[in-house]
Formats: structure tokens, sequence, C-alpha cells
């Protein structure tokens, strides 16, 4: 349900979103937790707010003990194409590394710093990190591993082979004390801040109406952003990522099929362990799940680049222009595309396919 809190306190709130020095806004974000009722709408709201609070503090106080120069080794920026973490019982983690990663970890290091291993799937780079969830590994140093989950594409998620219902729904809970959830595409929201254009809505949902959406952000002081909305999306999902709920995707690998039809009830991607690198689907499922194709560009001279280029379905043959160089957009005239070995001239607008290889000619 949606917290309905008061005008002050969205007003507060509007304050420590816009602040940028720690300080101030620690102390905006105390003022909002103060400000607003406490009852059944708004437990999930005091959770986020309180770990919100607490990181901010640890940051503070890491600056000062380190005189400005505070870094966290376990928040790992991403690197190569996309980022995956890998979470799993501690056993499970090491030997998913060592099998399809090829990197034999020592134990102990598992702890004192962050692991990230490559894949490299048809050119495309896969940073891979290590992050058990584990009863057996105590709260402070499970803490240091929530690190991992912030920056990543998406989660690929090795169930154990017993227990696994009740492991899954301690993982779900584990995330959500972090504010994160596991994205269900048809509930997915996001909004992206922008500097002018107003409220627009991509997307449409069967609950709320666009009015309603604009009106809703109005309501915690957001005139400009880009709202993407899904078919299932609520008001609820919408004031979650307002507060700074995370929505991540994830891959769930399971080890038989009992285990896949079991978990089928709770989350739709999930697959067989063995089955699943044997068919080395890996990377086309995290490119369907994430929205991504790959369009290869291609020069006059007829060669064809190695790497691809990663953009979201939907894009069009002038976006690819852009990427490339802004000139070679503004002079665009047409493209030779190849598609599945056929040769077509195609305009600025042409959808794009994965796989498709495009030779843009400008003036």
């Amino acid at each position: 349900m949606v917290t309905n809190l008061p005008a002050k306190a969205k007003a507060i709130w509007a304050k420590a979103m816009m602040a940028k020095d720690p300080e101030e806004k620690l102390e905006l974000l105390k003022q909002f937790y103060s400000s607003f009722p406490k009852h059944k709408a708004t437990e999930r709201l005091e959770v986020q707010i309180k770990r919100q609070i607490k990181k901010l503090e640890e940051e503070i106080e890491n600056k000062k003990k380190k005189h400005g120069k505070a870094l966290n080794i376990w928040n790992v920026k991403k690197e190569g194409d996309i980022q995956v973490t890998v979470l799993g019982t501690f056993n499970d983690v090491l030997e998913f590394f060592e099998k399809i990663i090829g990197l034999k970890i020592d134990q102990f290091e598992v702890y004192t710093r962050p692991q990230i291993g490559t894949l490299k799937i048809d050119s495309i780079l896969l940073q891979v990190l290590l992050c058990p969830f584990d009863e057996s590994i105590g709260e402070g140093k499970q803490k240091k591993f929530s690190n991992l989950l912030y920056n990543a594409d998406l989660f690929l998620i090795i169930l154990p082979s017993t227990n696994y219902v009740t492991y899954f729904n301690k993982l779900i809970s584990w995330l959500e004390q972090n504010n994160i959830i596991l994205n269900v595409k048809r509930k997915e929201v996001k909004i992206e801040r922008t500097s002018e254009g107003g409220i627009r809505v991509v997307g449409k949902s069967m609950f709320i109406t666009e009015e309603e959406i604009k009106n809703f952000l109005r309501e915690y002081n957001i005139f400009n952003c880009i709202v993407k909305v899904s078919i299932e999306t609520t008001l609820e999902d919408l004031e979650a990522v307002i507060f700074g709920q995370i929505s991540k995707p994830a891959i769930l690998l399971c080890n038989n099929i009992e285990q896949e039809e079991e978990i089928k009830k709770y989350y739709a991607e999930v697959y067989n362990l063995n089955r699943f690198f044997k068919e080395k689907n890996l990377l086309k499922k995290i490119l369907e799940i994430l929205g991504i194709i790959r369009v290869y560009t291609r020069r006059k001279d007829g060669i064809v680049a190695e790497r691809p280029l990663l953009i979201e379905k939907g894009k069009t043959v002038i976006d690819i222009a852009k990427i490339i160089h802004n000139e070679m957009a503004k002079n665009f005239q047409y493209a030779k595309l190849n598609r599945n070995g056929e040769e077509l001239k195609v305009g600025k607008y042409f959808i794009l396919e994965d796989g498709d290889i495009v030779e843009i000619r400008s003036r």
C-alpha cells in the first residue's frame, strides 16, 4: 500500500534529494524519518530510510578517518560490457568460479577483497563478481558482500540442491534489507531525472493512469523526468523507487527439473544449471533479459568490427550513427545493413535487430 505521507514529509524528502553536502543530506534524512507517522504502510519505508541514514553516517565517518580519501574496495566499478554478480552458498559460488570462469580462488581471500573474474562470449566481455550468501558467513562479512550488489547489471543466482525454497526466500529478504528487489519485468518501473521537458511517461499500466503518475511525482517535487512503467506497475512500486529502492533482474540456476518447476512458482527466469551451460546460451539469455541487442559496424572497405555495440532493443540506425559520431548522424544519408546474409539499403529510422551489421553512409 502507498504510504500517504504528509505534505511536510514529502517537502523534506525533496530537499534531502537535492542536498549535495553529505552532512546536510544526513540531517534532512533524519528530519524526514521523524516527520511521518509509523504504521503498517510505512514499515518498508522505515527500513529503507534507516539503512540510508546508517550508510551515510558510515561514509561520513570513513571520510573523516581518511581525510576525505575514503575508498571502499567492495564497491566494484563496472568494467567490460556487462557486470554480473553471482550469488549462492559459499561452496556453490566458489565451484562456479572454478568451473565456468576458470579461476581457482583461495577461500581466505574471499573475505579480504572482492573476487572478480571475466568471461568472454562472442566478443562480449562479462565482468563476474563472486558474492556468497550463506548463514555461515556472519552478519559483518555478509554486509561487505552487499556492496557487490548495486553496480551489477544482472544477478546470477545458484540455488542449493537442498532446502532451496527456504534459501531463496532468505535471499529475497536479504536483498530487500539492502533496498533491492528482483525485477519481474511486468512490474518494472524506472525514474530518470532530467533538467527540463516535464514528466514523460513511457509505457502503460493497467492500475494507474498517466495523469495519476504525473500528479504523484509532482507531490514529491519531481517535475522533470522520464518515468518508465509496465503493465502491472502500481503507485506503491513508483513510490518505492522514489525512496531509493533498486530493481535488479536475475537468472536462477537450478540443479534439476523438480527445482525448476517449484521455483517457477516464485520467479520466471529459472533454468537447469547443467543444461543451461551445455547449450552455451548464457549471453543470449542475459541480453534478452536486459533488453539489449548486438549490432556490428562495418567500414566502407568491408571490414566488420570484431566487437559489437550493445544497444537497447528498439533502437534505430540513426542511434548507431550518433554513437559513432555526432557529425555522422548530422550528415546521415542512408545505411547498408546485412541481416542474416541479406543486404539491405535502409533509412535512419530503420529498427535494428540482434546481429545486424550496419555500414553508415553520410555526406
